[in-house]
């Protein structure tokens, strides 16, 4: 039941204007039509693997956060898709071929075996095309969230972005799990500058944290230049940002512990984060986009290649 304007209602021979009570009943019937569509969060994860050691560490993270959380998995490999030469001998085509498909199954194979010793239930999918875009086109099949490794096999530093992973990223608007490390999320570092973004990815990571029985630290960052020009109106203005996040997540049963920095953002968050040894990063992948940004667009990419530990990004568009 909806209402195309404001009623105004005779309640003890007084009139109330009740558009707020409008849109509570709307709200009430939203949450309503969400339960009977079976909709929760973190409903469904998508995971996609290609063998490779970063790909194991998605799937063991998926696991973790699955039995804590009820999530249905699903697992998705892209086959290599080979164009071969037509005067390559049939008997040559057959063999390739073949062998890509073992590949395929060895692969999938492993990834029951590592989710069924957590007795984590999946759904493997497999298709042929290329990764990136098999995934993002995969992954608009109603998921919550991508997890995935943060390089291929051949990629040589261990915490670098590979190719399909920068594509994803790039590309999604699914918040997305980037996996570098396996660890239980215990110990979050939520990047926080005052953007109603921040404020999204936020709302999202502290449902997660409360399942996962996590802590969190939100972390602010003001711009050195800011600092040195005014100090006292970047830490007024930082503390007013920490101050609102703690107010968003007040009445969660979390942890919750702020820290204002300044500097360089996507050096400071890096630096804060490995000292501080948190398991993971969560930042919007947009801040404010006038002059007064204090968390940058670009931060999330500078960020996810710079930071030493997973990282989730929230979309502008999720």
């Amino acid at each position: 039941m909806t209402f195309s304007s404001p009623l105004l209602l005779n309640l003890n021979g007084e009139k109330i204007k009740c558009s707020f009570r409008v849109k509570l009943w709307n709200s009430l019937e939203k949450d309503d039509e969400n339960i009977m569509n079976g909709k929760n969060f973190l409903g469904r994860i998508l995971v996609p693997i290609d063998g490779s050691a970063s790909s194991l560490m998605a799937e063991e993270t998926a696991a973790i956060i699955a039995k804590k959380t009820g999530s249905a998995v699903t697992v998705l490999h892209v086959k290599q898709e080979l164009r071969l030469d037509s005067q390559l001998p049939r008997s040559v085509q057959d063999e390739l071929l073949g062998s890509i498909e073992q590949y395929a199954e060895r692969i999938a194979d492993s990834a029951r075996a590592l989710f069924g010793e957590e007795k984590v239930k999946i759904d493997i999918k497999t298709l042929s095309g290329d990764p990136a875009d098999s995934i993002l086109e995969f992954s608009k099949e109603g998921y919550d969230l991508i997890m995935m490794g943060a390089h291929g096999e051949n990629e040589k530093d261990p915490y670098a972005l590979g190719s399909v992973t920068k594509k994803v990223i790039r590309h999604t608007t699914c918040p997305i799990l980037i996996v570098k490390k396996v660890s239980a999320l215990s110990n979050l570092l939520v990047c926080i500058d005052g953007s109603g973004n921040a404020i999204k990815a936020l709302d999202y990571i502290a449902e997660l944290a409360e399942k996962m029985s996590s802590s969190i630290t939100l972390l602010n960052v003001q711009e050195r230049r800011l600092y040195d020009s005014s100090p006292k109106t970047a830490e007024e203005f930082g503390e007013r940002v920490l101050s609102k996040a703690v107010d968003a997540v007040r009445k969660r049963k979390l942890k919750v512990g702020k820290q204002l920095e300044f500097g360089v953002p996507s050096d400071v968050i890096a630096e804060v984060a490995e000292k501080g040894k948190y398991d993971l990063i969560v930042l919007g992948s947009r801040g404010l986009g006038t002059v007064s940004r204090f968390l940058l667009g670009s931060v999330s990419d500078d960020v996810s290649h710079k930071a030493k530990c997973s990282l989730l990004l929230v979309p502008a568009k999720t």
